[in-house]
């Protein structure tokens, strides 16, 4: 349950090989195919409805093993109740998911915490309990109406959790998800606006995939990563005296299942620190990608076309 970015360790494992580790450490084939779950040593048995888990089937150990502290904790999300997951983690605490790196429990209280606001409840699909750990695969509701499925392992010492680690999966089409997915990409996009005119640069950033590719206007080729888009964003704001002027024009947003992509035109106005006064149209084309249920940028590409004759760029088209 988180939304912010972070860059991933070179030690660390791709996402998408986290997101299919995620999936398949929980498919009924590898736990409840032909016994292999009895070889691994994983417990299941039935369970009824809970609060978290109204219409689906729970598997756990034991009504009384540290499953029922992992149902208290999802329980807690719902309800808002940040002392209750406080009291069920400990204090060495750590958090990981494919924007997370071990972070730390007062990381995780900023980062994560607040997503409780978005979510309107959880829907334990299955829960497998061994020892100290446990796996669950869970589908989320938010008050969006949007829907997504992830897997969650828990790590235990005593009856403390001391250790989440998230694989992200699948996002859930609903009737209302394609209104909803863009209104929070037309949010996204208000906020970067915002960001730029403030020179703010952590909001700029704040909707930055780890892997963001960005082909900007001017050289190099290419942008790689959140520390070299940082930079260029760094050298553009202060490049300018005062504020900026920025809007998005003629903006079209499509979005699909876990997709989705924008073009637009827009506008920059501004004095640059030499006294020279500019005021420019560029087009964009923006991808996004879904990340346990937020949209982030993972691909930018702004452009302006250039005039063959002179070789030069035109900068001063309007729409």
């Amino acid at each position: 349950m988180t939304t912010k970015t972070k860059a991933p360790s070179p030690n660390r494992k791709p996402d998408r090989l986290r997101s299919e580790a995620g999936k398949a450490a929980l498919d009924t084939s590898i736990f409840l195919g032909k016994s292999n779950w009895k070889t691994r040593g994983w417990q299941t048995a039935r369970h009824g409805p809970s609060s978290v888990s109204r219409d689906k089937t729970i598997f756990m150990k034991n009504t009384n093993g540290v499953s029922v502290i992992v149902r208290k904790y999802f329980s807690a999300y719902e309800s808002k109740d940040r002392k209750v997951v406080e009291e069920l983690l400990s204090d060495d605490f750590t958090f990981s998911s494919p924007l997370d790196e071990h972070i730390s429990r007062t990381e995780y209280f900023k980062r994560c915490w607040p997503n409780s606001e978005k979510i309107n409840s959880f829907h334990i699909e299955k829960c497998f309990e061994k020892d100290d750990e446990v796996f669950v695969r869970y589908e989320c509701l938010q008050k969006t109406g949007a829907k997504f499925c992830n897997v969650e392992l828990f790590k235990f010492e005593g009856n403390k959790i001391k250790e989440i680690d998230v694989y992200f999966g699948r996002e859930m089409a609903t009737e209302n998800s394609k209104t909803a997915d863009e209104d929070q990409i037309r949010a996204l996009l208000d906020g970067r606006v915002k960001a730029v005119r403030a020179k703010d640069i952590n909001g700029a950033m704040s909707s930055a995939a780890p892997d963001i590719l960005s082909f900007d206007v001017i050289n190099p080729l290419q942008y790689a990563g959140l520390d070299a888009l940082k930079r260029r964003m760094e050298d553009w704001f202060s490049s300018f005296q005062g504020p900026i002027g920025h809007e998005i024009c003629e903006l079209n947003i499509t979005a699909g299942d876990g997709l989705a992509f924008s073009h637009s035109l827009n506008r920059v106005i501004g004095t640059k620190t030499d006294g020279k006064k500019i005021e420019m149209y560029w087009r964009a084309t923006v991808c996004y990608r879904k990340f346990g249920g937020k949209w982030m940028v993972t691909h930018e590409h702004n452009s302006v076309p250039f005039d063959p004759e002179s070789g030069s760029a035109s900068l001063d088209l309007k729409p």
